[in-house]
């Protein structure tokens, strides 16, 4: 069962986690297979569903703000154990912005299908799959698709963002470029982590590591590209960022570079890196106007 619903006026629209609550129902009642899409009291439109991935399938949400016309997209890639409904919430900060928010879950994660690959060809397929979704949009503004990855997510932003075109621009956090060379710089349960899904270390399987390094190759991405890294990340160094930063400077690519500090959450609202640096640098490039709600 899918289709369109409203809520009932009766009931008062009070933020994204009351919101939480009715959709977590509407997907129960509609089953969560077929997708749901439904409207807000305040007009922003909804959905949860499945994207088709060869053999499987990739959990997905999209929050469109009210209105009609043509607006760039947003799409956010998750860090290692996140999934497409954990920023339930972002997505509709988005769309106050005037953007087309949208999330997916990698594979491996959520609902999606897995198993998870570490930003390897699967996990690239199910990005491209959600940038070909957004495109084909006419709600969505031509050759408007940002995309937004953080930590593995920045790794896989990038490298779908080099397969082919589509994307816009790109908004790269915290994440790792060179694997092979970022490989003795990371913590020993990475390590070990990465040997288990990639057959070995770099020396036993360095096709797997080099396909997963897109740093070499940013340079061939026609579009500008905004880096953050956190000082105080403990995951992937600040390196690996510097070491990206480096070749787009050398190749003539637009590109930012801004080091952040904290241990901060990925695409959470009170992360500053949402409103402070990836909204006004998509408003560079891409035409934004803030979403216009009526009063209550």
């Amino acid at each position: 069962m899918s289709g369109r619903s409203r809520y009932s006026p009766g009931l008062k629209y009070r933020g994204p986690w009351t919101l939480a609550l009715m959709l977590a129902l509407a997907g129960v009642l509609a089953g969560c297979g077929a997708g749901h899409e439904s409207t807000t009291g305040r007009g922003d439109r909804v959905k949860e569903w499945h994207l088709p991935l060869k053999g499987g399938r990739v959990e997905a949400m999209v929050v469109w703000p009210p209105g009609d016309g043509h607006r760039p997209a947003l799409l956010l890639i998750h860090a290692g154990a996140g999934r497409a409904q954990r920023f339930r919430r972002s997505l509709f900060h988005l769309s106050q912005e005037g953007l087309v928010a949208m999330s997916i879950s990698l594979p491996g994660f959520g609902d999606s299908t897995g198993p998870e690959n570490f930003a390897g060809p699967r996990s690239v397929a199910a990005v491209r799959e959600a940038v070909k979704y957004l495109a084909a949009r006419r709600d969505v503004l031509k050759n408007g698709v940002a995309i937004y990855g953080y930590g593995q997510g920045a790794t896989v932003a990038l490298l779908a963002a080099l397969q082919g075109p589509g994307i816009a621009l790109a908004a790269l956090e915290t994440g790792v470029y060179d694997l092979e060379r970022a490989w003795g710089k990371l913590p020993p349960t990475m390590r070990e982590s990465l040997r288990a899904t990639l057959g070995g270390r770099p020396d036993e399987n360095p096709s797997a590591y080099r396909e997963r390094s897109p740093a070499s190759r940013a340079g061939s991405f026609r579009g500008p590209i905004l880096i953050m890294h956190s000082k105080d990340a403990q995951k992937y160094p600040l390196s690996e960022s510097e070491g990206l930063a480096g070749i787009l400077r050398r190749t003539g690519r637009p590109f930012r570079f801004i080091i952040t500090r904290g241990r901060l959450r990925e695409f959470h609202l009170g992360h500053p890196s949402i409103k402070r640096w990836v909204v006004p640098f998509i408003g560079d490039y891409l035409p934004l106007e803030r979403s216009v709600y009526p009063e209550r």
